[in-house]
């Protein structure tokens, strides 16, 4: 048994004819006719009689048109949902971000262009964001991490210096700006040694031969501007990271020589409608 002669079979049930049927196919009669009579023959059964204005079903032909409408009617909600995908109406994206802010703002601006695409956003560090991409877990990440891998395709999203974020009610919080000789003279906190933020900040204290011992080590951006906020210490974090607050404050470091570079990235042979159309969206 054919797809085709199910086809045949049902539209000329459907059209109570043979003509009417082809047309509505766009085949010729005779291959309609052909289809219906191996499908009969190969099961040795009858389906239709002939009728002064056309064909009736058999008892068994009636039987077999309700299960083909609900054939046809899978084939109808098949083709609308691969339409309605390639057209960007529907569908899924898994993504995941070492930081919401960046990723959040691409999110909302892809979403006004295409707002029946669902899409899942997880958060982790730079590191497991590589780990996930690369092992096909989400669809793409925004990420710091370095990314020099030929498998990966990468587009920049945002470049920003270091910005070093000081407690509001220090004497340091009165400076417009800082050298980091001036920056290690407050008890300085460090983030957890995989985060690109700290790789960068030590990248620079050795190029400027200064040797820190911080008074707190933890884990996140917003566990370093809440110890900050606290009076604990100060430290450093990317410029488009800081959040506005009463409780800290950001100064720029004038001897600053790196940048934080985030950005979008998917396997490269990746084949998605919705992965293209997340790497087009504009953030302006």
């Amino acid at each position: 048994m054919q797809y085709a002669q199910l086809r045949a079979f049902h539209a000329v049930a459907e059209h109570g004819g043979f003509s009417r049927a082809a047309q509505a196919l766009s085949l010729t009669q005779p291959a309609v006719s052909d289809h219906v009579r191996r499908l009969e023959s190969d099961f040795g059964v009858k389906l239709f009689e002939r009728a002064p204005r056309g064909v009736e079903l058999t008892e068994l032909g009636r039987r077999l048109y309700a299960v083909t409408r609900q054939m046809v009617g899978c084939e109808r909600d098949a083709r609308r949902l691969l339409e309605s995908a390639g057209a960007l109406e529907s569908g899924e994206l898994a993504l995941v971000a070492d930081a919401p802010d960046l990723a959040i703002k691409l999110v909302g601006a892809f979403r006004r262009r295409f707002p029946g695409v669902v899409v899942k956003l997880g958060i982790a560090n730079a590191t497991e964001c590589m780990r996930r991409v690369l092992s096909s877990e989400v669809d793409a990440a925004i990420t710091a991490a370095h990314q020099v891998h030929s498998r990966l395709q990468t587009r920049v999203l945002r470049e920003e210096p270091l910005v070093a974020v000081v407690p509001a009610d220090s004497p340091a919080a009165k400076k417009r700006r800082m050298t980091y000789e001036e920056l290690v003279r407050e008890p300085m906190i460090f983030r957890e040694a995989h985060s690109v933020t700290q790789q960068l900040l030590e990248a620079e204290l050795v190029r400027k031969g200064l040797q820190v011992q911080p008074v707190l080590y933890v884990d996140g951006r917003e566990a370093l501007q809440t110890a900050i906020a606290q009076g604990v210490g100060a430290g450093v974090i990317a410029g488009a990271e800081f959040g506005e607050s009463r409780r800290i404050r950001a100064i720029a470091l004038v001897d600053c020589q790196v940048r934080m570079v985030e950005s979008l990235t998917r396997l490269a042979d990746s084949s998605s409608n919705l992965l293209d159309a997340l790497f087009a969206t504009s953030l302006d």
